[in-house]
C-alpha cells in the first residue's frame, strides 16, 4: 500500500498456506490483497486468486485462473485487476491490466500485459487510476485502460474518483485528504478533523474512514456526516450501492447501503 496503495492492503493475512484449489478460508490463503463490495457480493482479491467472502473464515473460489490479484476494481458489472500470473498460466509476468464481464470467472487482457503491475486500481466511468509497483509512478488512462500516461509519483494511499466529473477525485497523502479537478497537475487539501484511512465514491456519494468512524458526504466533500461507528479502528472499506464492508479488528463487518 505504501508508496503505491493496494485496495484493502491492510487487511493482508500472512496465514498457512495450502493448495489454493482448495483455498476456501481465510487460513487456506497466504494473503489478502484487497477487499472489494461489488453489487451485493463483497469479493476478495489474494494471491491464490478471486474469491467470495461468505461468513467469516468462509470463502467461495472464483473462477479457474488462480492469478496474484495486487489491484482489483469494479466499474458496474465489469471487473479490473492487476497481478501476477499463476503457475501454470501462459501469461507474460506482470499480466498489466485485465478485464472480466462475467464476475471473475474469466479475464481478459487490456492493456500494459508484461509490462505493469498495479497494486492499485481506481475505477469510474472511462477513468483508471493506477499505481504502477514497478515504477512507483501513479498512472491515468480516460479511456478505460486503452492508452495511459504517467502523471507523478504515487505518494497516495488511497483514491476516489468523484462522479459526473473529468480529472476530479479526491486523495488521502498521510492520513489527509486532498481534492483535484484536473489529475493531479494541483490539488489541494480538504479540511477534516482526524486522520483518514480511507476514501470511496459511489453514485453521488463519497465516504471517508476515519478512527472507527465511517462518514458520508453528498456534496462533494463540503460537508460530512457519521454514517456507520464500529467499537474499533477501521483499516480499510469497500462499499458498493448494496453493501458496505468494513475491516475492523481483522474482521470483514457488512452492512446493508441500498434497498
Amino acid at each position: 500500500m505504501r508508496p503505491v496503495k493496494i485496495m484493502a492492503t491492510v487487511f493482508a493475512l500472512a496465514l498457512t498456506q495450502i493448495s489454493p484449489l482448495s483455498a476456501a478460508t481465510f487460513d487456506s490463503v497466504s494473503h489478502i490483497h484487497g477487499i472489494k463490495a461489488f453489487n451485493n457480493t463483497i469479493l476478495m482479491g489474494t494471491h491464490e486468486g478471486l474469491f467470495e467472502f461468505v461468513a467469516q473464515n468462509s470463502m467461495k473460489p472464483i473462477g479457474k485462473d488462480r492469478f496474484d490479484i495486487m489491484g482489483l476494481d469494479s466499474n458496474g458489472a465489469t471487473l479490473f485487476a492487476s497481478g501476477h500470473p499463476s503457475a501454470n498460466s501462459k501469461l507474460p509476468n506482470p499480466v498489466g491490466l485485465l478485464r472480466s464481464v462475467d464476475g471473475g470467472k474469466t479475464w481478459k487482457s487490456l492493456s500494459l500485459l508484461g509490462e505493469v503491475d498495479f497494486h492499485f486500481l481506481e475505477v469510474s466511468g472511462s477513468q483508471i487510476y493506477g499505481g504502477n509497483a514497478t515504477d512507483g509512478s501513479l498512472m491515468y488512462s480516460k479511456n478505460l485502460g486503452k492508452s495511459w500516461k504517467r502523471i507523478g509519483e504515487m505518494k497516495y494511499t488511497d483514491i476516489a474518483i468523484l462522479p459526473g466529473t473529468q480529472g476530479g477525485a479526491l486523495a488521502i497523502e498521510k492520513g489527509k485528504l486532498f481534492k483535484t479537478s484536473n489529475s493531479f497537475a494541483n490539488s489541494t487539501a480538504v479540511s477534516f478533523k482526524s486522520e483518514i484511512a480511507a476514501v470511496e465514491s459511489v453514485g453521488k456519494d463519497l465516504y471517508i474512514a476515519s478512527k472507527n468512524q465511517i462518514f458520508r458526504s453528498t456534496d462533494q466533500a463540503k460537508s460530512w456526516e457519521i454514517f456507520k461507528s464500529y467499537k474499533a479502528d477501521i483499516s480499510d472499506f469497500s462499499v458498493s450501492s448494496k453493501i458496505l464492508a468494513a475491516i475492523v479488528a481483522g474482521e470483514v463487518l457488512t452492512i446493508k447501503v441500498g434497498a
